[in-house]
């Protein structure tokens, strides 16, 4: 018998061949190089001095985007969105578990309901991570080299925008707080915010690839020029700033940590444990007058309980009446407020101008969904039959507070954040004022936080870093008391003064200066750079 001739491939054949190996290449390539990229930029997260990761975390990411496929495209960002987010948001789990005593729920429901949680989160924040990746997956295919680099700096600054806007607005792990280790590249946020500082790293990242990929080194030293520019007028920006300091008045402040866990919110708390509780802060606070202190700021719920209910101080007030009326002191007090008949997360002043006015207390605005609240509670009630909630829902606040003080012969106009609150850099320029807008203009910012639900995890640390880029972004100090770390005293020029450890009691002192002149971004915010942005995108479509 005879054999069969074997057929020779065709020209057409061999000519795609290659292409087709090559794309079977790329394909399989893509997930490893979206895991390396979410790594790459989570890994600063943890360990802040590994920001120079976040110049090129994004590359292998971009390199998967240029796929001909966009389903593969689709697929590499959103697995990287899961593995980004899922690192930076790893505590989720264990902190909703944990909140079974607290939820009147067992140990098995609420670790269920913590692992759902974890999974929708991810979810939600990936499908940004998936409007990034197929918003470059499309520059990349109509526009070729032209104005590439720009583009992908403006859809990550558009996406980063986006995802904190909103009920379910959540911008944590920003790009732009990977570099709060090295703050000359960070003074840019008080010109652009933290949304522009991210796009402009994600712009470097973008040249680096196009370097890599068309190695041509105009690309390179476009990065390295642009890095380098930052950096030298971060510097000059930082000299510029504190020598303005030194000339206005500055103001002896202290943070008290008590280092109460969630064990003070148990049902069955004795009063014996609450008063330990005031008592344990006053004795603190005793020690920051003896230091000179003058405005004094206890954490987010530092007293568990309502302090006033109705007009009507309870426990607790008038000792706290009585510290600043002896010692002449300001103090700041996280505890709960009942009013006609909603519950407030509230920041109470106490001074020694004589009884508070509702002025003179700061309401939490910018609630937790699902923490302190149930969104859609009103139209679906179902919902609080079905999900796990507080006992008492937190009302939000309706409006910022302006309150004015006379601290040793100083004006102090506080702006003051609660907790989460401090996660979004519009809602801070809201609360310090927008001088176009606004005659009351905050000098300094007090954040107070109660993170030990989060326990030893990256969250308290990664929470307090955020405070560093309020202070930039603002050019004003920040307070930040948190009642079992971190609590930070943080200059306007970013640099941490003073800090605290974990689960810690401690008292932190520091003179910081108050300041009153409004840094760019506090006077023209985000939507500047979000239209530019825009536009940006709008000349790519043009281009094709």
């Amino acid at each position: 018998m005879g054999c069969k001739r074997k057929a020779q491939p065709t020209r057409m054949q061999q000519v795609a061949d290659p292409h087709i190996a090559a794309l079977a290449t790329a394909e399989k390539r893509a997930l490893p190089l979206a895991v390396l990229s979410a790594v790459c930029l989570a890994m600063p997260l943890f360990y802040p001095l590994a920001f120079p990761l976040a110049w090129i975390g994004l590359v292998p990411l971009l390199i998967t985007l240029q796929n001909q496929r966009w389903q593969i495209a689709f697929i590499a960002s959103v697995f990287f969105g899961f593995v980004f987010h899922g690192l930076a948001n790893y505590w989720l789990v264990p902190t909703i578990a944990n909140l079974a005593p607290f939820a009147d729920s067992t140990r098995q429901a609420m670790s269920v309901w913590a692992v759902i949680a974890f999974l929708a989160l991810l979810v939600w924040q990936s499908l940004f991570s998936a409007l990034f990746g197929m918003s470059v997956w499309w520059v990349g295919q109509k526009c070729g080299n032209k104005c590439f680099a720009f583009s992908v700096g403006s859809c990550w600054l558009l996406t980063e925008w986006l995802r904190s806007l909103g009920t379910f607005g959540y911008p944590w792990a920003l790009l732009a707080s990977t570099q709060v280790a090295f703050l000359p590249i960070v003074q840019i946020a008080a010109w652009v915010g933290s949304f522009g500082l991210s796009g402009v790293i994600a712009l470097i990242n973008a040249l680096l690839f196009q370097w890599w990929r068309e190695r041509k080194s105009i690309f390179l030293l476009l990065a390295l020029i642009i890095l380098t520019l930052i950096c030298l007028l971060g510097w000059l920006e930082i000299r510029r700033v504190e020598k303005q300091a030194s000339l206005l008045p500055h103001l002896k402040v202290a943070v008290v940590q008590g280092n109460f866990g969630m064990e003070r919110w148990r049902p069955d708390v004795t009063f014996e444990e609450l008063r330990e509780i005031l008592k344990t802060h006053l004795s603190l606070s005793e020690q920051a007058v003896k230091r000179e202190a003058k405005l004094i700021v206890w954490s987010e719920t530092a007293l568990p309980w309502r302090l006033r209910d109705n007009g009507v101080w309870g426990y607790g007030a008038s000792e706290l009446f009585d510290f600043v009326k002896r010692h002449e002191v300001v103090l700041f007090v996280g505890a709960g407020e009942w009013r006609e008949g909603k519950s407030y997360n509230a920041c109470f002043v106490f001074a020694t101008e004589g009884k508070l006015s509702g002025e003179e207390v700061a309401h939490k605005i910018r609630l937790v969904p699902f923490g302190e609240y149930l969104p859609g509670r009103e139209r679906f009630p179902w919902l609080e039959k079905i999900l796990p909630h507080a006992p008492v829902e937190t009302a939000p606040g309706q409006k910022r507070s302006e309150t004015v003080l006379r601290v040793d012969n100083k004006v102090v106009k506080p702006a003051i954040v609660v907790c989460f609150e401090s996660l979004f850099p519009f809602h801070i320029r809201h609360l310090v004022g927008n001088p176009l807008t606004s005659t009351h203009i905050a000098n300094l910012i007090v954040i107070i936080t109660n993170d030990s639900w989060f326990g030893n995890t990256l969250a308290p640390y990664h929470h307090a870093r955020i405070a560093v880029l309020r202070a930039v972004e603002m050019r004003r100090a920040v307070v930040r008391g948190a009642g079992t770390g971190i609590s930070l005293i943080v200059s306007p020029t970013g640099r941490v003064v003073q800090a605290s450890r974990w689960d810690d009691r401690c008292v932190l002192i520091a003179t910081v200066p108050l300041m009153g002149k409004s840094s760019g971004y506090q006077i023209w915010g985000d939507l500047p750079f979000v239209i530019l942005a825009l536009l940006v995108l709008a000349l790519t479509w043009r281009r094709r």
